[in-house]
């Protein structure tokens, strides 16, 4: 009998065996689902703070971002970042290392468009870059993304692509990829 207030599923427990254990009609404990793909305007919200003010929205395949560079506080070191669009008031939200964003992912998989909006028309083709695969991710410079494929082996990003943020894909527990 259900005492009031508590919820009827939770208050009866389920009946166990001799030695305590769950019945055997219980099944096998299930293996926890693989983290959803997020594109890259998606990641950036959850992780780095972002709201869509942040993109641009002047394209056919919004949210765009910018790709520049930061400059750390000791003058020695620049690395290449996400920047907003718009500025924010505190410097340091409107620029997110894409390294360190980069390092929570496993992997990620470019469309076409990415690559058609920033040269041209028919720049997305298989002879180009390997579209529509799950890349492992490496390290990022300003020469772009080290990345590796199963079939194609080590490839590099450029990253103007990585500004069509929408068409950017990234996931977590991946298989683990060779060194770059």
């Amino acid at each position: 009998m259900a005492q009031p207030g508590i919820d009827p599923d939770l208050a009866d427990p389920p009946s166990t065996g001799a030695a305590g254990l769950a019945p055997a009609d219980a099944g096998p404990p299930k293996a926890p689902a693989p983290p959803q793909p997020v594109t890259l305007a998606e990641s950036l919200i959850a992780r780095a703070g972002w709201n869509e003010a942040n993109f641009g929205e002047d394209g056919p395949n919004p949210p765009y971002l910018r790709i520049g560079g930061k400059l750390w506080i000791t003058l020695t070191e620049y690395e290449p970042c996400f920047s907003s669009f718009r500025r924010d008031r505190g410097l340091f939200r409107s620029k997110v290392s894409m390294a360190e964003h980069l390092r929570h992912f496993d992997e990620i998989m470019i469309d076409p468009i990415a690559f058609e909006e920033c040269f041209g028309p028919g720049e997305g083709t298989e002879a180009t870059f390997p579209f529509g695969a799950w890349l492992s991710i490496g390290a990022v410079s300003f020469g772009g993304v080290a990345l590796w494929a199963k079939r194609q082996g080590h490839v590099v990003l450029p990253l103007e692509p990585l500004a069509v943020a929408s068409a950017v894909w990234l996931r977590s527990g991946g298989p683990a990829a060779p060194p770059l």
